[in-house]
């Protein structure tokens, strides 16, 4: 129901009565400057980029708050609810979830993936084998050093899309994960522009391993790919702690490792990196008849990183072998041709080394013995690049632009059309509800009869004699008079064409050779017969047998160049027996892909906005924020939440959830549509909707109906605690009963033992007094002395107790790294042999969830003290037959006592929500960890 609020003073916009633009901006402005940067548009979550961390936001705390909220509205809009959410439909419902996170370049979609990720590994039931959810979390800034850099309006901007698929079985535990990647921008490898950098890995590497003599690295100004900013060096030569990028040296091999990639693999992979920074410093003179010039030094150091031998790869930078009726014939290139080559080479090589590592991490997140069910599950999780228009596009930017028109197909379907469609399916008036449709621009781009425009790109690029101004005729010709098509009015080779998000120009030049995107088959030829492992796999060479791995060997040119040979047709007869393919081909279909997996799921939209250009923080730029809720349809959204039913229960679920507020509890009420009318009718609720075989209710109808059942939870939480009082009297009674009646077997026990005692006290009174009347000596006297009494067996001392346990934990749980960190320390919250008492007053007055674990003194074990709501808890940790540790009470055992505190730093020790946030801070010498040493 729309209401009046004060400006800034409501989280979801749907409920403004005044809605329109200029509120609209209003209420994110003011939200915005108060720190607030999460706003509910109905059900869509908007977020603006603070370009600031703001403290509090992501803690683990407040993950345990926005953990099974069901109302949204409790509390404040988050992303940590939006992963809640999704998650909690998927279990209940039993459907495919996607998550859709779109907006401008800058706007905060890597954040607000990662954050919806780590959420939702949070609300998961765990993961069906261990580390999993450690992996799913980690593998993001290995993907992120690769694919990710600098530029102009983003520090951490994605250069490739990514859609993962999170799998989860019926209880709601992860399965499994699977990554695809879309449109890596290959180009930056060899060239970036004025103030953009490389990808983060590249500058990551010279401040690790810029000084190992392994990667025959110089200063990275002495490289040709990797100079062009002084920033990024600037950072570079401060070493491995200089940090300056998104990514950090040392927390991406902390990441790799996690995610499982071995020694190996790492070794090969930073070898193929150092080959393309090499590489790049391969230089060339002679117009005509290019050859190559540069040092002995840097083509030897190349071609060990490489695994090629130095003839071989010159011959694949100068020299092309073409098959003229049948016979080959090798014909030189000229100096911008083997230029071409070799920056072409360089960007084959990355992009297929980061197809490489997707995949590496796909076969880490997914177990093959890991089988699917058919009630299983999946979150789909869409962080794709945002729309691009800058003051030169090409076809980069044509298939970025034409993603994000899919998407907001997807989104005018979801959140316009399918509504509609449902209306009318269930008898439901819809009410004449418009929407901005952009089906005719796709049609132009994907299916226009004949050809639309991918394909007439896909025909001109088969023909030999194609250029690109024959290719923008066509598109001239084909598409004249198209509303969405313009052709200038010049002879220019340009076309524009008009977005949802605005009119692009895009510049024919470059077209048909960046759609081919062919590599020489020369070039694959001697990449295929590498020494390095990494580099033959991803050029289809067969694979190194075990053990032959080792530098290359040396052969003279004419060996070379007959190697080269036969792996060239090698090369030519693979290519030959598949289908080409292009970039706009493979683009395409893997578009329609993405496409059938987004309608076979349930929605959730994030959308980023960013709030301006030059990435600061408490800037807001009306202008730019107007555009950009403009074209991401959220006005529309807006209106049509307002004007719509989002909620839409089938009857079954809608009076199973509800019957109490219509019927006696104990009633069996038939799921139809007039027992569902008389629940609302009862609970009072007006403006709903009665369909065939669903309710349909405004987006606000929801909350009122959960209002209504708080009294009946009340009620039924006062009845289950006066029913677990009834029950625990009852056995109180049996248990002082059965005490009173092991009292009376004791006192018998004692009264018998006391009585024979008596009887014994009487036997030796007489017997003392018989020897009092033998003589002193002679005959019958007592000569013999009594027998020495034997000495008292010593009682255990409480020493021995302290000294048992801490010899236990020197010899068997100091081996196990028990309490240690990396570096061989304990851990903050590990103590000693402490007291109960004593660890309670090292907990007083501290916050809640704050912890700390000690060695038992009386057992072979650990306990867990936790302050928790202004009490102490403690709790026992031991070990099982098979030597797993466990929190006693719970089931869940884990490797190392370690992971049981990492495990329950994310998840409660009991239903009370008890997490472990914080190790108990302490002063002065720590004795207590000195004898454990």
């Amino acid at each position: 129901m729309a209401r009046a609020f004060a400006p800034g003073k409501t989280d979801n916009l749907a409920e403004l009565e005044n809605l329109n633009e200029a509120t609209l901006l209003q209420e994110l402005k003011i939200r915005f400057q108060r720190k607030e940067i999460y706003t509910y548009v109905g059900e869509i979550l908007v977020t603006v980029n603070p370009f600031e961390w703001i403290p509090g936001i992501y803690t683990a705390e407040k993950m345990s708050e926005y953990r099974s909220i069901g109302n949204k509205n409790a509390l404040s809009p988050h992303v940590f609810a939006t992963a809640d959410i999704a998650f909690t439909t998927m279990v209940s419902s039993g459907q495919n979830q996607v998550c859709v996170i779109s907006g401008e370049s800058g706007a905060g979609k890597t954040e607000a993936a990662k954050l919806f990720v780590k959420q939702l590994v949070n609300v998961s039931q765990g993961a069906e084998f261990e580390g999993l959810e450690n992996k799913l979390i980690e593998v993001n800034p290995v993907l992120e050093a690769f694919g990710n850099a600098k530029t102009l309006f983003n520090n951490n901007s994605s250069r490739f899309g990514k859609y993962t698929s999170v799998k989860f079985n019926s209880k709601g535990q992860v399965k499994g994960a699977e990554m695809t990647e879309y449109l890596l921008e290959k180009s930056r490898v060899v060239s970036q522009a004025d103030g953009e950098q490389n990808f983060h890995v590249f500058y990551l590497f010279f401040q690790g391993m810029g000084k190992n003599p392994t990667y025959a690295l110089n200063a990275i100004e002495e490289h040709r790919y990797c100079c062009g900013n002084d920033e990024a060096i600037k950072y570079v030569n401060k070493g491995p702690s200089g940090k300056g990028f998104a990514v950090e040296y040392d927390e991406l091999m902390a990441c790799f490792t996690t995610v499982g990639f071995s020694e190996d693999q790492i070794k090969d992979l930073f070898q193929t990196l150092s080959g393309i920074i090499h590489l790049g410093d391969v230089e060339f003179e002679g117009d005509d008849e290019a050859r190559v010039v540069s040092d002995a030094a840097v083509m030897s150091t190349l071609c060990d990183q490489l695994g090629i031998d130095e003839y071989t790869v010159e011959l694949a930078m100068t020299r092309q072998v073409n098959v003229i009726r049948g016979e080959e014939v090798e014909r030189k290139l000229k100096l911008e041709q083997a230029e071409d080559v070799r920056d072409a080479t360089a960007k084959a090589i990355y992009t297929r080394a980061f197809s490489w590592i997707v995949k590496e991490c796909n076969q880490q997140l997914m177990r093959k013995e890991i089988s699917s069910l058919p009630d299983d599950t999946s979150m789909g999780i869409l962080d794709i690049f945002g729309f691009e228009n800058f003051d030169h596009n090409s076809l980069e930017q044509l298939c970025i632009n034409l993603t994000n028109e899919q998407l907001q197909w997807y989104f005018n379907e979801f959140i316009f059309a399918m509504e509609l469609k449902e209306y009318e399916a269930e008898g439901i008036n819809g009410k004449n509800i418009t929407y901005e449709k952009n089906e005719p621009l796709l049609e132009l781009l994907l299916h226009a009869k004949p050809l639309g425009l991918l394909g007439i790109l896909d025909e001109e690029s088969n023909f030999p004699k194609a250029t690109d101004s024959t290719m923008i005729t066509k598109f001239h010709n084909a598409f004249k008079g198209h509303k969405d098509y313009t052709a200038p009015r010049g002879n220019d080779d340009i076309f524009s064409l008009h977005h949802y998000a605005g009119v692009v120009q895009y510049e024919g030049y470059g077209f048909l050779e960046k759609n081919r995107d062919t590599l020489a088959v020369d070039v694959v030829g001697a990449l295929r017969i590498s020494e390095n492992s990494l580099v033959k796999v991803l050029f289809g060479g067969e694979e190194s047998k075990k053990g032959a791995k080792g530098k290359r060997g040396k052969i003279d040119r004419a060996g070379a160049q007959g190697k080269m040979r036969q792996s060239i047709r090698h090369a030519r007869n693979s290519l030959a027996k598949k289908p080409t393919r292009t970039v706009a081909a493979n683009f395409k279909s893997s578009l329609l892909n993405l496409k059938e997996q987004l309608l076979a799921s349930a929605p959730h939209f994030i959308r980023c906005v960013k709030p301006n250009h030059q990435k600061v923080a408490q800037v807001f730029d009306d202008d730019l924020v107007t555009k950009q809720l403009r074209y991401t349809g959220m006005l529309e959204t807006t209106r049509i939440r307002r004007e719509g039913y989002s909620s839409r229960p089938l009857f079954g679920d809608f009076v199973h959830r509800y019957k109490v507020l219509g019927f006696p509890c104990r009633q069996d009420v038939p799921a139809t549509a007039a027992s569902c009318r008389q629940i609302l009718n009862k609970a009072g609720i007006s403006g709903f909707e009665v369909g065939k075989t669903k309710v349909f209710m405004r987006y606000f109808h929801a909350d009122e109906l959960n209002g209504k059942l708080e009294p009946f939870t009340a009620a039924a939480t006062v009845l289950s605690k006066y029913c677990r009082g009834f029950t625990g009297r009852a056995r109180y009674t049996h248990l002082v009963k059965a005490k009173r009646e092991q009292d009376k077997q004791v006192n018998q026990f004692i009264t018998h033992i006391e009585r024979g005692g008596q009887g014994m006290r009487d036997v030796i009174i007489s017997l003392c007094e018989e020897d009092d009347k033998r003589p002193a000596s002679g005959p019958g006297s007592l000569l013999e002395q009594a027998p020495a009494k034997p000495a008292a067996r010593p009682s255990k001392k409480k020493g021995m107790a302290r000294a048992a346990s801490v010899k236990w934990f020197r010899e068997v749980e100091a081996n196990k790294g028990s309490g240690k960190t990396d570096d061989g320390g304990f851990a903050d919250w590990f103590h000693g042999i402490i007291t109960r008492a004593e660890s309670e007053e090292l907990l007083r007055g501290q916050t809640s969830g704050t912890f700390l674990i000690r060695v038992a003194e009386s057992r072979f074990g650990y306990s867990l003290s936790l302050m928790f709501q202004g009490r102490c808890k403690h709790f026992m940790i031991d070990q099982n037959d098979e030597d797993r540790y466990l929190v006693v009470g719970n089931d869940r055992t884990f490797p190392s006592l370690n992971e049981v505190v990492a495990f329950h730093m994310k998840h409660p020790v009991t239903d009370d929500g008890d997490t472990l946030i914080r190790a108990c801070p302490t002063s002065g010498p720590r004795d207590d960890l000195a004898e454990l040493e």
